[in-house]
């Protein structure tokens, strides 16, 4: 679903569309190493930045078993 996670940004006069820090997460573990998706993980959880409930909505959205992933980080 190209929607989820989508943010739309007006950048003088133009409107840009990103994804949001946890959609940027999932899809790093959809389309990454998981090497490149544990460290995503761990920054965005170190910094506060994210919202987990939303990481875990859209990685079931998006079939992405990232449950063990954010457990051991939480430690």
């Amino acid at each position: 679903d190209i929607e989820t996670g989508k943010i739309n940004y007006k950048l003088d006069g133009e409107t840009i569309c990103i994804f949001d820090r946890e959609r940027t997460i999932i899809d790093s573990f959809r389309f990454l190493s998981l090497e490149t998706a544990i460290k995503a993980l761990k920054m965005g959880i170190d910094s506060n930045k994210i919202d987990l409930n939303k990481i875990m909505k859209y990685a079931q959205k998006f079939n992405v078993k990232i449950e063990p992933y954010v457990h051991s980080l939480m430690i």
